[in-house]
């Protein structure tokens, strides 16, 4: 009797023993603490695009906040903070052809240089214009016009290097026209710099020379709000 009762006391503390130590184990699992995953995000290709146009280097691994601000202006030349995102679905609607009366900025950290996108709208559909501006010194220094679907030999042509050309190492007014248009010997816009126009497309020149003019003179109005406040 003695050795069955000491039989059952044995087993009983194994039992015990066997289940203390399966609940750490499982406590041990439970409270294991999980790898921490470092993610990329990886730059859009519409933020590359504007890195490029600016010579900006960068890698896929960049942090972008370290190379951009991103901000809109609207058509009151209120400022809003903005982010690569918004940024890039805006410029996506303005080269759809979407209508958009939202100016973009990307602010280029570490310097005195913005890039805005200005759109506009040619003979037949969407343009816009890049341009890269030394805020301190209000020059222009790049400036590249695209398209949606502008005739070739007429309106496209002001993609090329030598219209894109009148526009660059011009220094920007805020109180005129920054730019005026000549075509076929004729004054269509008056301006404080002229640009010849492109032979054969009267309208698409007008629009690229009046969208650039409002969207500076929009830019200054926005910088003088921001510096009153």
């Amino acid at each position: 009797m003695n050795t069955m009762l000491k039989n059952t006391g044995i087993n009983l503390v194994l039992g015990i023993l066997l289940t203390l130590i399966w609940n750490c184990r499982e406590k041990a699992v439970v409270e294991q603490p999980l790898k921490e995953v470092n993610v990329t995000k990886q730059i859009s290709p519409v933020v590359k695009e504007f890195l490029e146009f600016a010579n900006i280097p960068f890698t896929d691994t960049t942090t972008i906040s370290s190379l951009m601000a991103f901000k809109t202006i609207d058509e009151n030349s209120k400022v809003t903070n903005s982010d690569s995102e918004k940024n890039t679905k805006i410029y996506k609607n303005i080269i759809k052809g979407r209508s958009t009366s939202s100016l973009l900025i990307f602010e280029i950290i570490g310097s005195d240089e913005v890039i805005l996108v200005i759109p506009g709208r040619g003979n037949i559909g969407a343009i816009w214009a890049k341009i890269l501006i030394d805020n301190k010194r209000k020059e222009i220094l790049k400036l590249q016009f695209e398209h949606m679907v502008e005739s070739e030999g007429y309106g496209a042509g002001i993609t090329q290097d030598s219209y894109e050309n009148q526009f660059i190492g011009k220094v920007s007014e805020n109180d005129s026209n920054d730019f005026g248009l000549k075509q076929s010997g004729m004054t269509l816009i008056e301006g404080n710099s002229m640009t010849d126009g492109i032979a054969g497309a009267t309208i698409t020149s007008k629009a690229t020379v009046e969208m650039i003019n409002q969207g500076l003179q929009n830019y200054w109005n926005s910088m003088e709000r921001t510096l009153d406040n």
